[in-house]
């Protein structure tokens, strides 16, 4: 009878166990990010250390995959280069898109994941790419977070600017959005300082080009100023403190611009680094962890900022750090 007993009480609790492992592994989230990388089509090969646009998502992949401080949520990614394609189907379920690209109006070949290849000055596109677009929105204001790097942040066509102005608050403009290259510093805005996305993140010092000053809505309840940028000698003169960052939360759907993301060799930069990987999480709706996500940039397709003629530019005294 004795044996009865125990056995029943060990079958008991390691029923309840197995129990409590199904139910705490269920109630972990999972969230799927997805990185479209647009083709390399100007500033030389791949490995030339510019517009690297399928290295460096592949290297915030592997960032975000190897996240050491990060609890509670179960995150999948997936990589596509040169998506082509009307497709929706394979934005079904994602939680985020982070596209790295040039502008959709730079080339008659597809440049863009998202927008087909337009004309300057194209006020709308063609019934079928309407209708996929349409799908695209839903999908965003459902809930699927969307991030566009560097040149990407431009477009040319009037309905592209306008999904742009309704997924994040902001778009470019010919004759008044800027692009300087050269050495910057950079700071989280004091206003913004308690905004997810600037968890960890310092003030940092490098080269880039960044494309910058939006066409915004004064005062839009939705959007956050994070960052400014400063240059004090570029290939476009000197600049004055630039908003160059912002984030955009509008009933949940949320959007992020980024015209960084020019050098390869800026993912080296831990508070650059930091800064777009946060984004990257909070993008996809994920908790960014207490003191911004922590990772290493060691991959074998990221290496050293190589010298060109933009060195020239660096002004007297300035540290990289």
């Amino acid at each position: 009878m004795k044996i009865f007993h125990k056995t029943t009480a060990v079958v008991a609790i390691l029923f309840l166990l197995c129990s409590y492992s199904n139910v705490n592994a269920q109630s972990v989230p999972t969230k799927t990010i997805y990185f479209l990388a647009g083709p390399k089509d100007h500033a030389g090969e791949e490995g030339s250390g510019r517009h690297e646009t399928r290295r460096d998502l592949l290297v915030l992949q592997h960032c975000i995959d190897s996240i050491s401080n990060l609890k509670g949520v179960k995150i999948v990614t997936k990589f596509s280069y040169k998506r082509d394609a009307l497709n929706i189907d394979d934005l079904k379920g994602v939680d985020a898109i982070i596209i790295e690209c040039s502008a959709e109006g730079s080339s008659k070949e597809r440049a863009h994941p998202i927008f087909p290849p337009s004309n300057p000055g194209d006020k709308s596109y063609d019934k079928a790419t309407l209708d996929y677009l349409a799908k695209v929105d839903s999908l965003h204001k459902a809930g699927m977070g969307i991030m566009v790097l560097h040149w990407g942040i431009t477009t040319t066509n009037q309905k592209a600017t306008q999904y742009y102005l309704s997924w994040f608050g902001s778009a470019s403009m010919s004759g008044y959005t800027r692009n300087p290259l050269g050495f910057w510093e950079v700071k989280p805005i004091e206003a913004a300082k308690n905004h997810p996305i600037l968890r960890g993140v310092g003030p940092f010092n490098y080269k880039d080009e960044i494309f910058s000053r939006m066409l915004v809505n004064p005062g839009d309840p939705y959007r956050t100023d994070l960052l400014t940028g400063t240059i004090q000698k570029s290939n476009q003169g000197a600049a004055e403190p630039l908003g160059i960052a912002t984030a955009y939360d509008k009933n949940g759907a949320r959007g992020m611009l980024w015209g960084g993301m020019d050098y390869h060799s800026a993912l080296l930069n831990d508070n650059y680094r930091r800064f777009v990987l946060n984004a990257i999480l909070w993008t996809a709706g994920v908790d960014v962890p207490a003191g911004g996500v922590k990772s290493t940039a060691k991959q074998l397709q990221l290496s050293a900022a190589k010298a060109d003629n933009f060195d020239a530019l660096k002004p007297e005294g300035f540290v990289l750090k």
